[in-house]
């Protein structure tokens, strides 16, 4: 199956811009050069005539790159390059395109985006409550003959802009749709799921129901469930969906990773961290793997729940099983796995409704009108499913066995709790290198956490897409957090004069994939999209990334998230040729452009995955 994906990706390599040549051939695209002599030198594949960014320490900038066996052979000028060019080697004439290291998304989720791109779906689209039901009908009377209790998963439900403003969804609203089928419907942030009665009758949810450790069960002033289930609690009720047959489940997940990496290649992806792995996952990334079909390098974590990370040493004997059943050697040519971190879920989400992110001061409420509000400080501070004892505990035994961390930490309060957390590890274990943990989301900071990033080498890891003036950062947050902590909402410029290492990724599909227009917003802070004019303009006054700290974030940055600049990230002799072309120099371009970026060209260890029609 995935052979056939990627055959049909490939078939219009026939005519394309690319020749192989002896040297004294082509119109001097070797500049005159006698062929290698050397065999041993000789190169498979040479890039001529470009701009290749290396994102070195140095950001060097050359015109052609030599790869033999996977690796960059060397960097430099057309006519010294040329010297490592045989009968044998493929010459690319870039014809002044850009070539760079392939894109590393630090943060994202390959299953369930495989699953959003072959399911019913909301496309995160703003709509009304009667046109979700719609979108929802249509998905039902596509499968006339689903048995009632086959259940409808439906994705990508913009939940911040469910129109009117303040309209959400319910079991009762859920209810109207003409199905006994369970039906849920999964909030585009993935920390909010609504079910329809069915599901809730399937998976015995009542007044009685407790919520679980990290999560909440919403219920009205009865006591009774509405539907809306926070973070840890949409387990309860996915959890009672029958199992599909295992060989019908992994044929599902070959699937879905497989239209994953397609995608990913598309936009020049060719590492990526799943931040909240399963076994399934690797299964399926070993398959892949095993039948030469994995074209991203994978870093799968382990999810650690607060329950879980009570027994540390069971979580860490659990990672150590698996990364030896998975793992593939760093230093392999050929995309391979590497599971050797946990992920912890240290609090939930700061946009309202949900508002379970953890901060330090309460989240603000209006106590007067929609015409004339007046927003006061409340009650409810978010979540802290992790205090920093038990994340202390958590972290210090990963660190003991050679591990790394990754933590979700959304709220101001959640930062500070995993940065004390850190600390006290780093001082125990005398600051192992190794140890470079990843704090994802960071959507709201105190001052004076930012220069903390730097000291204890914590690693911001940074969706940049939502740095813009949207419903998810403007109606749901602006007013609800108010205006002495807004200026450190959804920053990234402020962690670079921090001096800290900010990497990217997409937490795909969470939001759609689109690696180029969060590079964008990163850098202008502005909402490519904007038509109503509260959305328009630069999002606070954060001064965004410099591009070519965007790129970094985006290829070096990431790999050292992961330990993985010495392979990766960055071109330079010896590490491998994971590279893209592109359509554009995204260094010299308006900014503003940069969402317009085509891929035209990704390889990865020295074989090519992904080539546009256009090259």
């Amino acid at each position: 199956m995935a052979n056939a994906i990627r055959r049909s990706l490939l078939t219009h390599m026939a005519g394309a811009t690319i020749f192989v040549a002896a040297l004294t051939g082509c119109g001097g695209d070797n500049n005159g050069a006698e062929p290698a002599s050397d065999m041993e030198t000789a190169a498979d594949t040479v890039f001529t005539n470009g701009k290749i960014y290396t994102v070195d320490g140095a950001n060097r900038v050359v015109e052609a790159i030599a790869i033999k066996e996977g690796k960059i052979a060397a960097l430099g000028g057309d006519e010294e390059i040329g010297d490592f060019v045989a009968a044998s080697t493929q010459v690319i004439d870039l014809d002044g395109r850009m070539l760079m290291p392939g894109l590393i998304d630090a943060h994202m989720h390959p299953l369930g985006a495989g699953n959003m791109l072959t399911t019913c779906s909301l496309r995160y689209e703003s709509l009304t409550v009667d046109e979700i039901l719609s979108r929802i009908t249509s998905c039902l009377e596509a499968e006339p003959d689903a048995a009632p209790d086959k259940w409808l998963h439906v994705q990508a439900w913009f939940r911040q802009a469910t129109k009117p403003e303040g309209a959400d969804l319910s079991a009762e609203i859920l209810d109207r749709l003409l199905t006994d089928r369970p039906v849920i419907v999964m909030a585009n942030d993935y920390h909010t799921l609504a079910a329809n009665s069915a599901a809730m009758r399937a998976a015995g949810i009542d007044e009685e129901t407790a919520d679980p450790a990290g999560g909440k069960i919403v219920r009205d002033e009865g006591g009774v469930a509405t539907g809306i289930f926070l973070d840890a609690a949409m387990g309860v009720v996915a959890q009672a969906e029958p199992p599909l047959p295992e060989k019908e489940q992994e044929a599902k997940n070959l699937k879905d990773l497989s239209a994953a990496l397609v995608a990913l290649n598309e936009q020049g992806a060719t590492t990526m961290f799943d931040a909240a792995g399963s076994e399934s996952s690797m299964k399926a990334a070993a398959r892949l793997r095993d039948e030469g079909e994995l074209s991203v390098r994978s870093v799968i974590s382990i999810v650690a729940s607060p329950d879980a990370a009570k027994a540390p040493k069971e979580v860490v004997a659990t990672l150590k099983e698996l990364s030896g059943r998975y793992n593939t050697p760093v230093e392999a040519q050929a995309p391979g796995i590497t599971v050797d971190r946990a992920k912890m879920f240290v609090d939930g989400v700061i946009q309202a409704p949900a508002q379970t992110g953890a901060l330090h001061e309460p989240y603000l409420h209006n106590t007067g009108t929609a015409e004339n509000p007046v927003w006061e400080s409340g009650d409810n501070s978010g979540s802290l499913y992790y205090d920093e004892a038990l994340l202390t505990g958590m972290l210090d035994e990963l660190v003991s066995n050679g591990l790394s961390a990754h933590m979700h930490t959304d709220g101001d309060k959640a930062v500070t709790v995993a940065l004390d957390a850190i600390e006290t590890v780093r001082a125990k274990h005398n600051s192992p290198a190794y140890f470079r943990p990843g704090l994802a989301h960071d959507e709201l900071l105190i001052p004076a956490d930012y220069p903390r990033f730097s000291e204890l080498n914590a690693i911001p890891v940074l969706s940049l897409q939502w740095g813009k003036p949207a419903p998810d950062t403007i109606d749901s947050v602006k007013n609800q957090i108010g205006p002495e902590r807004f200026p450190y909402l959804e920053t990234a410029g402020k962690f670079q004069e921090a001096g800290a290492r900010v990497a990217f990724g997409s937490d795909w599909p969470v939001e759609a994939l689109d690696e180029w227009r969060a590079m964008q917003i990163g850098v202008t802070r502005s909402n490519p999209d904007a038509v109503d004019p509260k959305y328009q303009g630069r999002l606070g006054d954060d001064p965004g990334l410099d591009v070519e700290t965007a790129i970094r974030a985006f290829t070096i940055n990431a790999a050292y998230s992961l330990n993985m600049e010495d392979y990766v990230g960055s071109l330079e002799e010896g590490k491998f040729a994971d590279l893209i072309v592109i359509d554009r120099d995204i260094t010299a371009v308006p900014a503003e452009t940069i969402a317009e970026t085509k891929v035209l060209m990704t390889m990865i260890g020295g074989k090519e995955v992904y080539r546009a029609d256009s090259f």
